[in-house]
């Protein structure tokens, strides 16, 4: 009987239970950056680095290596992996809380000192959600509008309403009442 492949989102996790086994192998840290390559978005990716860094020595040409890859530099936002890359040439650890961490590290935790919106929304979920709410937005489905504003001033999510409220007014579409109470809410940082 030959064996089950495994989906990326699996071998991800599979990889993620390796590195907690042995947290201070690079070489398994590396297998799971590249599997987080697999998945969609930048989080997973950033994640399995956190995690590279808190678990592993520094090494700065290792680092670098790792963060030139093709399928590693197009995920990864530019300042992200230079703060990666500065914390392996100071040959600091990453500490085990971070903001550089992710919902996907599995031996760092993110930081509380991220926006709020992080928190509750990764920046990918952001995206995602915006770019499948535009749509029915621009088509004037109410339902879809109040659920989407109702997600955003609930998890405070001012990428999504950003990126949507932009690709409305660009379209033309006057934006009603309740997106400019929505705007004020998420400009004071305060969640109903």
């Amino acid at each position: 009987m030959a064996a089950r492949t495994l989906s990326p989102r699996e071998r991800f996790r599979q990889t993620g239970r390796d590195v907690l086994l042995v947290p201070g192998d690079r070489k398994l840290h590396e297998v799971r950056v590249m599997a987080a390559c697999a998945l969609d978005g930048a989080e997973p990716v950033q994640g399995a680095v956190a995690d590279l860094m808190h678990g592993c020595l520094p090494d700065a040409e290792a680092t670098a290596r790792l963060l030139r890859r093709p399928q590693v530099a197009e995920r990864l936002a530019p300042f992200v992996a230079r703060d990666f890359l500065a914390l392996a040439e100071r040959r600091e650890r990453l500490p085990r809380v971070s903001p550089l961490a992710t919902r996907f590290s599995v031996l760092t935790m993110p930081s509380l000192d991220v926006p709020q919106r992080a928190l509750l929304v990764g920046v990918d979920d952001s995206r995602e959600l915006a770019a499948q709410a535009i749509p029915a937005l621009l088509a004037g489905d109410d339902e879809a509008e109040a659920a989407f504003l109702h997600h955003c001033e609930g998890a405070g999510d001012s990428l999504a309403f950003m990126l949507a409220s932009r690709a409305l007014t660009r379209a033309g579409r006057p934006l009603s009442r309740r997106w400019s109470e929505v705007s004020m809410v998420l400009q004071r940082g305060v969640r109903r």
